[in-house]
């Protein structure tokens, strides 16, 4: 089934872009080929990665963790951080989601050698194929949950402004860990920071020494040490240290429904310049912690509260579907009322 990724007029909630940024503009590029590259098991899921090639050429390599029980018709999108791949923390976050009975959609940076990265067609290319895995297996395809750490938040972001230009298509609920760049780099104004930068990454690394001793010796695996998987991120630095995101965030619909979580030492995340952003949404609150640096993101913490919300929201759904027909102010103020997971909170200790 081919989409357009084209812009639509009839969203009253959507703030206008008239910056002629790639919200506005078309790019259809529909799944053409799979291919499986491997599979596995676990008690509760299944396993697929495929390569998965696109109209232009493009390609990407996407993991599903498929529930064996799946209780609920939503599935969760998510794209990798900086440097990472679909292993280690990636892999225990779609397992998490697969013992409540959620399936997961884990998507690569593109994985072209000849062709560089761009913030609009990856976020395209991401509902395109997150579209297709959703028909294929039976999900809703036109509500979505994003999640996504770094980079997978950034992209994650891009999504949720971008779906209702793409056949209606809806952003139910996201989770956005430490995104980064809202206001790109000015080197002026950002090269200061480098030494501090240092120093609050390497206090933050001390939050590996509290992981539990599963995460311990799982997570080091979360890194994508493939010199190929590395270069293509690194591809993709140009177009992230734009601006983009930050322009995509300030033009989501304005009942968005989401958690964002920050930590005021990460540099790279800029929490300090998302607030004026987000401010505008009432549907999403925002966490900023005291401290820490973008390592942080691993701290038993920040993992256990998101699976807290990824409880909150999936009891809600699951206890009646229709809400998700509803949309995102009415699936807010469903978990606003049974859980204190999305709730605003002061500057965290």
């Amino acid at each position: 089934m081919e989409m357009s990724c084209a812009s639509n007029d009839d969203f009253a909630t959507m703030p206008r872009d008239e910056s002629g940024d790639f919200l506005l503009q078309e790019f259809v590029n529909p799944v053409t080929k799979t291919e499986t590259l491997y599979e596995d098991e676990t008690r509760r899921a299944h396993i697929l990665k495929e390569r998965v090639e696109m109209g232009n050429g493009t390609y990407y390599e996407v993991t599903s963790t498929l529930a064996k029980e799946r209780t609920i018709d939503l599935g969760i999108t998510a794209t990798a951080a900086w440097l990472t791949h679909d292993r280690g923390l990636n892999q225990d976050r779609a397992l998490r989601a697969a013992r409540l009975g959620i399936d997961t959609v884990f998507i690569s940076p593109q994985q072209n050698l000849d062709r560089r990265g761009h913030f609009g067609k990856s976020v395209c290319n991401i509902i395109e194929i997150s579209d297709y895995m959703h028909r294929r297996h039976d999900r809703d395809p036109d509500n979505l949950w994003v999640d996504g750490i770094s980079r997978g938040s950034m992209h994650a972001l891009g999504v949720t402004a971008k779906a209702p230009f793409v056949d209606d298509k809806k952003v139910l609920v996201g989770d956005y860990t430490v995104p980064c760049f809202p206001e790109g780099i000015d080197l002026k104004r950002d090269l200061v920071q480098l030494p501090e930068l240092v120093l609050n990454e390497f206090s933050a690394s001390t939050a590996f020494l509290k992981l539990p001793f599963n995460a311990v010796t799982s997570y080091p695996r979360t890194i994508a040490f493939s010199p190929k998987m590395q270069f293509q991120q690194l591809k993709e630095v140009p177009t992230l240290l734009s601006g983009a995101v930050g322009n995509a965030a300030r033009h989501m619909p304005s009942d968005t429904f989401g958690h964002v979580t920050n930590y005021l030492g990460d540099i790279m995340g800029q929490g300090r310049r998302w607030e004026p952003i987000f401010a505008e949404y009432d549907n999403i609150t925002v966490e900023n912690f005291k401290g820490g640096g973008h390592l942080s993101l691993a701290a038993p913490r920040c993992q256990e509260k998101w699976e807290d919300r990824l409880k909150a929201v999936h009891e809600v759904i699951e206890s009646d579907p229709r809400i998700v027909q509803l949309g995102s102010s009415a699936l807010c103020e469903a978990v606003r009322s049974t859980s204190n997971t999305f709730r605003h909170r002061p500057i965290a200790a």
